[in-house]
């Protein structure tokens, strides 16, 4: 036994290493550039408990809550700030606005938004404020639209969900005169022009394109005629005309979740694969759970990325809700039978039977 040794060690003084908030914080930024989102909330949470009296360091954990779509969290986090700090960490305001806008909570949204812009008229954020108001401002003319057909007639909304439920069962020709008849009654309807356009698209029927052009003299850039004409040019081969509305496509980011997911679908339906992962991967899982088909669409787009083992966990998750043809999928898939050449996203195609 090496007794001088022995003593050396127990003369050393042991001094601890405590790691600072800051120390966290940085490393929390470092995770966050590399895109390692949940490592970055760990670290910022770590952060936040050191140095609980940082905004900075709670204002940075409530933006990559907002990205991992944790949005009551983060306003959570966001309201305290605010109560603690005052206005002194106005953008606050900004980032409550962005959360509410993805939680549905338009007029929350908006009210936080003009409060930041009052505060900031000048900001590093501003820009994107005034962009966030003006789609605010689109949505609810939108929605207030809608809502004067709703208190003028039960019938047509009765109407429209009966067509709606006949496209999405196959039954085209009987979706076409009920469509038909709530245009003659109500001429701006715009959602029943889109969908007859679609009904006779799937009909065969070429009057599908001028429906969709009428909806666009009438109502420019109207979402929907849009990613028909996106889908219509696409699917019959007319890259050169598609290629537009696709490109109009890759630049909105539609803050109802409707909207939402319906651009990523039809972005998957004609390739963008890359794009329809970046904008389902936000949704929240209980929307995806509620709604196979699109964790189906999130599957797809993932296997034509080459990440086959996360696509085969999206189609399995899809299959369990239902979803037939994304149960085949994980089984071609693992029986390597599977060819992302010729595997494509079909839109309208019924897989729960």
């Amino acid at each position: 036994m090496d007794v001088t040794h022995q003593n050396e060690q127990e003369n050393r003084k042991i001094v601890p290493f405590f790691r600072s908030g800051d120390y966290f914080f940085h490393r929390g930024i470092v995770a966050y550039r590399k895109n390692h989102l949940q490592r970055a909330v760990k670290l910022f949470e770590r952060a936040v408990k050191l140095t609980e009296k940082e905004p900075v360091f709670h204002v940075q954990l409530a933006a990559v809550l907002s990205e991992l779509g944790e949005y009551d969290r983060s306003n959570d986090i966001l309201t305290t700030i605010l109560k603690e700090q005052g206005d002194g960490q106005a953008e606050c305001y900004f980032f409550m606005a962005n959360n509410y806008a993805y939680l549905g909570l338009f007029e929350r949204a908006e009210t936080a938004v003009e409060r930041y812009l009052k505060l900031c008229p000048d900001d590093e954020f501003t820009d994107d404020a005034r962009d966030l108001l003006e789609l605010l401002q689109f949505e609810r003319g939108d929605q207030e639209d809608w809502d004067e057909f709703e208190e003028e007639s039960e019938e047509l909304i009765i109407d429209h969900e009966k067509a709606r439920t006949l496209l999405s069962k196959g039954e085209i020709k009987a979706a076409i005169p009920v469509l038909q008849s709530i245009i003659e009654t109500y001429p701006t309807c715009w959602a029943a022009h889109n969908h007859l356009a679609e009904a006779y698209y799937r009909d065969g029927n070429e009057k599908a394109f001028d429906v969709c052009e009428e909806v666009l003299k009438n109502d420019p850039g109207n979402l929907f005629a849009i990613c028909n004409l996106a889908l219509f040019y696409s699917m019959g081969g007319d890259t050169e005309q598609a290629a537009r509305f696709i490109a109009a496509l890759r630049y909105v980011y539609p803050l109802d979740v409707d909207h939402h997911v319906k651009v990523a679908q039809v972005l998957c339906a004609v390739g963008d694969y890359q794009q329809t992962f970046e904008r389902l991967k936000v949704v929240e899982g209980y929307i995806l759970d509620n709604r196979p088909e699109l964790l189906f669409c999130l599957g797809m787009a993932l296997f034509h990325k080459n990440q086959v083992e996360k696509a085969e966990q999206y189609w399995k998750r899809a299959g369990g809700h239902g979803h037939i043809l994304a149960k085949k999928y994980v089984k071609q898939s693992r029986q390597g039978c599977l060819d992302k050449n010729s595997l494509k996203y079909h839109i309208w195609e019924r897989n729960d039977m």
